[in-house]
């Protein structure tokens, strides 16, 4: 049987004459500045980072690449992070298909005073029947399993040119080399695992992932960060179904938006702000309450279910159903998609009056065209209840998106 598994390691013999007490010396010796704890009150600068890239695919599929999915996922993630927190600053290791080496990922975090290093991948098997998300933290690694994972990662540094001297040596084959990389403890690894568990949680409660739970292992990648940080497995490229999703434009953008959702949740706690509540009129509550209903993975729902405050144009192609006089227009956006999505196609069938605007290049798609807020709750509440979750009433004047409070106060 052909198994569709190529992330392979190859020993490189010059490492093989590193002796293993250099490599605990060279982690017994890091910068104290390395070890310093996150400070400050303030979540303000996130690093994402796509792994691989480049010559470097990482695991590769019977369909697919890693490098590839977890780009797009990362751009997506920083993309949502960006139009719901502004005042939070993102940065890409890479935004595009490029080689970064490991090392230099790690000091792109520490140059740029990061409260938070995220980096995405996908994981692989030789048994296809495996499947599921996990996120890890630098540690120990409890199980040969979460060891096969750090050294299918750490095998990247194949692909540099000064591995050996970069890294003392490091052999991603050396079961010895790991346990001396385990002796690496962050002050901040606390903090990584409450960021890794809100992934987790959304993976499983928001998307309907399999929980594979938080580990621990060892990465160069996460190793050398002086800010928490996590690496996350988004699902098993080698499994034909999994491989299937994370390929899919929907897969991708719920996994992005999970990840987003942690981030937003991992946030609010750490800063600890008391949000004083806006005095809304009784019928919004409908519209800012979160859905009851738990996304599923055969459902459709929006994975960015947080409302811009940025004016948008709606895209002339949009389908409009309103009269021209009217100045106030409320619509219910129930998708987000990173390409454009013909408004003929099969998967919008069931739907009335569909358009879509363009913004932060995402295509947001609505359903409905009304002059009256009611309506739109009224409409938002039987998308809701053919699957789509997360649908929420957005507002646009004279084409341009604004605030729901702007609108009702308008109209």
């Amino acid at each position: 049987m052909q198994i569709y598994f190529q992330k392979m390691i190859a020993k490189p013999t010059f490492l093989q004459r590193i002796p293993f007490y250099f490599v605990v010396l060279v982690l017994m010796i890091l910068p104290k500045a390395e070890l310093i704890a996150q400070k400050g009150s303030k979540i303000r600068t996130v690093v994402i980072d796509a792994g691989h890239g480049g010559r470097d695919p990482g695991a590769v599929g019977k369909h697919s690449k890693e490098k590839n999915i977890v780009l797009d996922v990362a751009l997506l993630t920083g993309t949502y992070i960006r139009q719901n927190l502004p005042d939070v600053k993102v940065i890409f290791t890479r935004s595009k298909d490029e080689f970064i080496e490991l090392h230099r990922r790690a000091a792109i975090a520490n140059e740029n005073n990061a409260d938070l290093f995220l980096s995405i991948h996908c994981n692989a098997s030789v048994d296809t029947k495996v499947f599921g998300a996990e996120t890890f933290v630098m540690g120990e690694h409890k199980t040969e399993a979460n060891l096969e994972v750090a050294k299918l990662e750490n095998a990247a540094i194949l692909f540099e040119e000064n591995a050996s001297d970069e890294y003392g040596g490091f052999d991603p084959n050396s079961t010895a080399a790991y346990i001396a990389l385990s002796l690496f403890q962050s002050d901040n690894k606390q903090q990584s695992i409450k960021i890794a568990q809100q992934v987790q949680e959304q993976f499983t409660k928001r998307v309907g992932r399999k929980d594979r739970s938080v580990q621990q292992a060892g990465f160069l990648v996460l190793y050398k960060t002086a800010m928490p940080s996590i690496l996350i497995e988004l699902g098993f490229i080698t499994n034909l179904n999994e491989e299937k999703f994370l390929m899919s434009e929907e897969g991708k953008a719920f996994m992005a938006s999970a990840i987003y959702r942690a981030f937003r949740e991992y946030k609010q706690q750490y800063e600890r702000d008391n949000i004083i509540p806006i005095e809304i009129p009784e019928e919004w509550k409908e519209i800012l309450a979160p859905s009851k209903k738990d996304s599923t993975t055969t459902v459709k729902p929006s994975p960015e279910p947080e409302k811009i405050i940025e004016k948008e144009k709606i895209v002339s192609q949009q389908t409009l159903t309103e009269k021209p006089t009217e100045s106030i227009v409320y619509k219910v956006q129930f998708a987000t998609y990173p390409r454009e999505i013909p408004l003929s196609d099969k998967r919008f069938s069931q739907l009335t009056d569909v358009g879509f605007y363009f913004h932060n290049g995402l295509f947001k798609y609505t359903s409905g065209s009304f002059s009256n807020l009611k309506d739109a709750i009224n409409h938002q509440s039987k998308l809701r209840k053919n699957g789509y979750d997360d649908a929420f009433v957005v507002a646009f004047e004279k084409g341009i998106r604004i605030k729901i409070e702007e609108a009702a106060k308008n109209n």
